[in-house]
């Protein structure tokens, strides 16, 4: 009885000691107590669909690359073997004037004997009209049958026919002789030239490029929201390699761009003294337009 006493007294003061509260967790000695999250209310939240961004007001800018205003591949309509090159790269050139020529000697052989063809095509056409005078002169005086006359006005307009055939087959050979000179089809600076004469030619392939780089033309887009800031006619300024420039709005596409999502405009810039090259990048402003952004 003595031992089972003894017993439970032992559990029973086990019990107590793992009950008592531990150092760490009582009150007032540097232990906070566990957080509590409490969720954001709706009218704490923020709300991304009412944010408005802030906005502010500056010159409307343009920003491209210059091209020239007119650029195109030369090369002669005929076919053969390039003769000589009149002209030399970065050389400027007026419109008309002979780039390159072709041999020709085929071509003024069809030319003589296109000529020649006229000649006796003309020739056998007064015969038949002398012919056909003598006839009615003979008609006249009842010494000629009526179908003679009829012949010989038929034999006339068969001669007169040959000959506006003739005539065109030498319009032909002049046009074939002709297309073995390449000339400029407008003011401007030769770029690209072939390395060397003698070498064979193919019709219609390019072997010079010419540009025209005055005036020059800036490229650029606007945004949707500021094309309505910009026409035709106003005025652009930019500033490049230390000298002010001044350009005219020529064109203002009524058309975005499919994957810019942009409005093409084109700004024509004098280079008389052609100081401004083609392919530069130039941010331009635009004179009196603001745009927000």
């Amino acid at each position: 009885m003595t031992n089972r006493l003894f017993f439970l007294g032992l559990v029973g003061a086990a019990m107590a000691t793992a009950c008592a509260p531990t150092e760490d967790a009582r009150p007032g000695l540097g232990v906070a107590p566990p957080s509590v999250a409490v969720a954001p209310t709706a009218s704490s939240a923020p709300n991304p669909t009412t944010s408005t961004p802030q906005s502010t007001d500056g010159p409307l800018l343009l920003a491209g690359d210059l091209r020239p205003s007119a650029a195109v591949e030369l090369g002669f309509k005929a076919g053969g073997q390039l003769a000589s090159r009149k002209v030399e790269r970065g050389e400027r050139v007026r419109q008309g004037q002979v780039l390159a020529t072709l041999s020709d000697d085929e071509a003024r052989a069809q030319l003589a004997q296109a000529e020649a063809a006229v000649a006796g095509a003309k020739a056998q056409a007064d015969l038949a009209a002398d012919a056909a005078g003598r006839v009615e002169t003979l008609r006249g005086a009842d010494a000629a049958p009526g179908n003679l006359a009829v012949s010989t006005k038929l034999q006339v307009e068969a001669a007169r026919a040959g000959v506006r055939q003739a005539e065109a087959v030498l319009a032909l050979a002049r046009a074939n002789l002709n297309n073995h000179v390449l000339r400029a089809p407008f003011d401007g600076v030769v770029v690209r030239v072939p390395e060397g004469v003698g070498g064979m030619v193919g019709p219609g392939i390019p072997v010079f490029r010419l540009e025209k780089l005055d005036p020059l033309l800036l490229q650029a887009t606007v945004g949707e929201h500021e094309a309505a800031s910009i026409k035709v006619g106003d005025t652009v300024r930019f500033s490049n390699g230390g000298r002010e420039y001044e350009g005219t709005v020529k064109t203002v596409v009524g058309s975005l761009e499919a994957v810019t999502r942009r409005v093409p405009v084109e700004v024509e810039v004098g280079n008389a003294d052609g100081l401004l090259l083609a392919g530069s990048y130039i941010r331009a402003r635009l004179v009196g337009a603001t745009a927000s952004r």
